[in-house]
């Protein structure tokens, strides 16, 4: 009985300590970037193959673009990785690629009051 005590007490007391750095400090969280076979795909397609597909992903939201005159990989953000592309006809859009492939478009004039990353076309100045 006395080693089920003692165990029990020895148990409270590491779950106690856990994450505990010992200086009062809160312990850092880890960043954990998962990975997307799509993401991967489409970093490897030419330019005029990744313009179509992102074309492809404004035009499946909902909105308009008849052409991509400029598109490329901007930065992880969160768990997503943020593409932007120019259209032709309606300007600069914002492809957010979760990494199981859900993918949400924002204009990029959008952005700031969303609190999201500012656009930043490729190829422009």
């Amino acid at each position: 009985m006395k080693h089920l005590i003692l165990a029990a007490a020895a148990l409270a007391l590491s779950l106690g300590a856990c994450g505990d750095t010992g200086d009062g400090r809160e312990p850092r969280a880890r960043a954990i970037k998962a990975g997307s076979p799509y993401v991967d795909k489409l970093k490897t397609l030419s330019a005029l193959n990744r313009g179509l597909a992102l074309r492809r992903a404004i035009q499946d939201s909902g909105e308009r673009c008849k052409k991509t005159d400029a598109s490329g990989y901007q930065e992880d953000y969160k768990n997503m990785s943020m593409w932007t592309a120019r259209c032709s006809d309606t300007g600069d859009w914002a492809i957010f690629i979760a990494p199981n492939a859900d993918v949400q478009v924002r204009a990029c004039a959008d952005l700031a009051q969303i609190k999201l990353p500012a656009c930043r076309i490729a190829g422009t100045p």
